[in-house]
């Protein structure tokens, strides 16, 4: 009769293979977060204070461009024919180069006559990502 408890062995963790494992997830950590972009979805130009240190001038006061319920155009609240639109703002924009503009249009306005608003925007020069839009509801 053996009275002595047989020994056990110390069970053994393969601590390499780990190491192995995480060193190849670090690795993949790194290399996707150096490949992530910020992605805008919109450009917000933020309000300026008066009394913090930024002054308003003149030049920050736009000329409204507006399409009523009927899809006439006014520049400025004078109505302007859509052919003659780029040729209405180039000449605005020669008159006060720092001039600018938004576009304030009515909720049943129609898209392809706000499509050819900006393409005569674009024609004479100005960006529209810097333009603010307004709509405007229709009257009852």
């Amino acid at each position: 009769m053996n009275l002595r408890p047989k020994r056990r062995p110390v069970p053994m963790i393969p601590i390499v293979s780990l190491i192995d494992i995480m060193v190849i997830l670090l690795i993949f950590f790194v290399a996707t977060t150096t490949f992530k972009k910020d992605k805008t979805q919109m450009k917000i130009k933020l309000p300026e204070s008066k009394s913090l240190g930024g002054s308003a001038s003149a030049a920050d006061t736009r000329v409204a461009i507006s399409i009523d319920e009927k899809q006439n155009i006014f520049l400025d609240g004078k109505p302007v024919e859509l052919e003659k639109m780029a040729a209405a703002i180039g000449a605005l924009k020669q008159k006060d180069p720092g001039v600018k503009l938004e576009l304030q249009a009515d909720t049943t306005a129609a898209l392809g006559v706000l499509v050819k608003v900006y393409d005569a925007l674009r024609e004479a020069g100005y960006n529209i990502s810097d333009m603010p839009t307004r709509i405007q509801r229709a009257a009852p």
